[in-house]
């Protein structure tokens, strides 16, 4: 599921900046089950690389009252970020993803047994909302969403026009 990865607040008329990096990592956190509305909250981020076997895969587990990341076995394709889900894990109690820049971006339910991969190709979109970062997104819903396309660039710059159309351009 997609999340609210960052917000700020936004007027007509305003303009907002957002800049970011492109460094992934893992994440999960407790969330009972994963619903469209609810806050993810990362527990914990482990760095990760979809170009670099290992660190394009780990494991997720539960030992002892403790959840956490655990080395897995097997190979990732390069490209690609991948979760095992142990079986350990009790059904239904936390979720796992992937995040950028040290937020959380995208998460699953981390259903005992599953092989969960991402394989990362950032499309990036503004709108506007009362949305709070880590809110779990229901994207059939939004309205007032453009694209914010690269261009070459990790810096761009959104205007809410006052007739609630963005224009989007490099900062």
């Amino acid at each position: 599921m997609s999340l609210a990865w960052m917000t700020a607040p936004a007027w007509p008329g305003k303009t907002v900046t957002f800049t970011w990096t492109v460094d992934y990592g893992f994440v999960w956190g407790l969330t009972g089950r994963l619903t469209s509305g609810g806050y993810f909250v990362p527990w914990d981020q482990m760095a990760a690389d979809p170009d670099n076997p290992p660190r394009n895969r780990t494991g997720f587990g539960f030992s002892n009252g403790n959840y956490g990341f655990v080395a897995a076995g097997g190979n990732t394709p390069v490209g690609a970020l991948e979760i095992d889900v142990l079986s350990d894990v009790p059904d239904g109690t936390a979720s796992v993803g992937i995040g950028m820049d040290d937020s959380s971006v995208f998460v699953a339910q981390a259903e005992p047994g599953a092989n969960l991969r991402f394989t990362p190709h950032p499309e990036y979109w503004i709108t506007a909302g009362t949305f709070r970062a880590g809110e779990v997104l229901d994207v059939e819903e939004i309205t007032q969403e453009a694209e914010v396309p690269l261009e070459g660039t990790l810096s761009m710059q959104a205007t809410l026009e006052p007739d609630d159309v963005w224009t989007v351009s490099v900062a």
